[in-house]
């Protein structure tokens, strides 16, 4: 519990750092490098992953759309045959929750390859 809460705050904090100049895919290295750091399971990690990115992109999806009065997703919610605002804003939560959640699973993997001891003695420690 209490790493998956750590790992949330570390993805709002640096994914928010990484909004300026860092292109929007760098919140997936962001989350599984949380993870790596504070190791969850696979399925834990995938959720903590995918909240925190969905709730990252979907203040930053409403930010945007609050300064320009909601006009630039009406516009673009017609092209995607006549969606409203607030669909292309749970949309875009939606993505960027399945960009951190797969990489904070990849972030999961690449600790159980590159640290398998570890892995064993908390499973061995409980026995």
């Amino acid at each position: 519990m209490k790493n998956a809460l750590f790992a949330t705050i570390f993805i709002l904090i640096f994914g928010c750092l990484c909004f300026v100049g860092l292109p929007w895919w760098s919140l997936t290295p962001i989350a599984a490098l949380a993870i790596f750091m504070f190791p969850l399971s696979g399925g834990k990690s995938f959720s903590t992953g995918f909240f925190a990115g969905s709730m990252l992109w979907l203040i930053a999806a409403m930010l945007l759309n609050i300064r320009n009065a909601g006009m630039l997703s009406a516009k673009v919610g017609q092209l995607f045959m006549g969606m409203q605002s607030w669909h292309l804003l749970a949309l875009t939560a939606f993505l960027g929750g399945l960009l951190a959640g797969f990489g904070a699973l990849t972030g999961a993997y690449a600790r159980l390859m590159f640290l398998p001891d570890q892995k064993r003695r908390r499973y061995n420690k409980y026995r």
